[in-house]
């Protein structure tokens, strides 16, 4: 709803006179902000396409480069982005050029790291790359006025971060598929933890909402991961030193849970029980066995999603509490055409799901209010 028709609707209310509304016209007239995130976007698109010919002409002829060339070049196009950044600096609150160029000047860093590890035959790995990649242009990060530009830088971090822990522990990674499970219950972990290093900082909070969006993300992935392959009896024969980075990051993140200012005893309770927990489920061999079709596995899955939901609630994330909701009456329908198996084929089973979906989907809207509030009085 546009602020036009809100202002309309409180006059013809009586909560505001005509000459408040109109004022409000005139300032926001005054004060309005442009929105140029399309601009932003194109000019983004365009850069892109400009430099794939770029590198489709450049890897025609690669071989017949000289490797001096080739640095030369690199090294010219980092010289003239930097002296751009340099120009635009200035206006950088209101122009477009100076993110577009900060952005060209931290994605030909890392090209260059690529092209001198091509030139001359160095062995690392890419995630160390990644990892060298942020640290370099950290500093550049903190200078950015988009969003997508911090969460682009962000999500490589996470991921040089993830796969460089995961190197200590395990040698030979890339060929390893079954070292996913840690990669998967390390990612929530980690990303949490810098979650709430960024909170601690007037300087990094920037970040937060990238990392907040990435620890949900990883965490539902994580989850679901971890309630498919129990259920299906997998998971059993990892070995432990796999996860010891995940155990590292969890003690971290217990450390941060307990030092939140903000977080009451309740709240705290809760994300720890939630870490224990999904701990708990990571673990090759304290709780499952082997055993198919385990209903420990959906049970353990909607106990960690209802206690997030009692955290998120009470702490007043309306948005994180309307999702986690959400998964926990979708999972519950999940349970139960598990249960069901090829009886909710059926005709009545049909029938049978198809109500049992609506009536889910109406009480999750019907009393999701109700339940936020109620979590909000918890403690209260």
């Amino acid at each position: 709803m546009s602020t036009i028709t809100k202002l309309n609707q409180w006059l013809q209310a009586g909560l505001i006179t005509p000459a408040q509304h109109a004022n409000i016209l005139s300032f926001e007239a005054e004060h309005r902000q442009h929105s140029n995130g399309w601009l932003y976007s194109f000019m983004i698109l365009g850069a892109a396409i400009i430099g794939l010919g770029v590198i489709s002409l450049i890897a025609a002829n690669w071989a017949n480069i000289p490797a001096n060339l080739k640095l030369g070049v690199d090294f010219a196009l980092l010289t003239l982005l930097a002296i751009g950044v340099f120009w635009q600096y200035p206006k950088r609150h209101n122009g477009l050029w100076f993110e577009v160029l900060l952005v060209g000047f931290m994605l030909l860093c890392l090209a260059t790291i690529g092209l001198i590890a091509q030139l001359y035959h160095l062995n690392g790995k890419w995630y160390h790359a990644l990892v060298f990649w942020a640290a370099i242009t950290f500093l550049l990060s903190l200078f950015a006025r988009n969003l997508l530009t911090r969460f682009g830088w962000v999500t490589l971090l996470l991921q040089g971060l993830i796969w460089s822990l995961m190197d200590f522990t395990t040698p030979h990674l890339g060929l390893q598929w079954e070292i996913l499970p840690a990669v998967f219950l390390l990612a929530p972990l980690l990303t949490a933890v810098l979650y709430y290093a960024t909170m601690h900082s007037k300087l990094l909070h920037g970040f937060t909402h990238s990392l907040f969006f990435w620890f949900q993300l990883t965490a539902i992935i994580a989850l679901a991961f971890a309630d498919i392959v129990r259920s299906g009896g997998e998971m059993t024969a990892y070995q432990v030193a796999w996860f010891v980075p995940a155990y590292i990051a969890a003690a971290l993140l217990s450390v941060g849970i307990l030092r939140h200012k903000a977080y009451r005893w309740l709240n705290r309770v809760l994300l720890l029980g939630i870490v224990g927990l999904l701990l708990l489920y990571y673990h090759p061999d304290w709780l499952f066995n082997g055993q198919t079709d385990d209903i420990r596995a959906p049970l353990l899955t909607l106990t960690i999603l209802f206690l997030y939901a009692l955290h998120a609630g009470n702490s007043g994330h309306q948005r994180t509490f309307n999702l986690v909701t959400f998964l926990i009456g979708l999972r519950f329908v999940i349970l139960y055409f598990q249960a069901m198996g090829g009886l909710a084929a059926s005709g009545v089973g049909l029938i049978i799901s198809g109500s049992l979906i609506i009536g889910i989907t109406w009480l999750w809207y019907k009393g999701r209010d109700r339940l936020r509030e109620w979590t909000k009085r918890l403690q209260g």
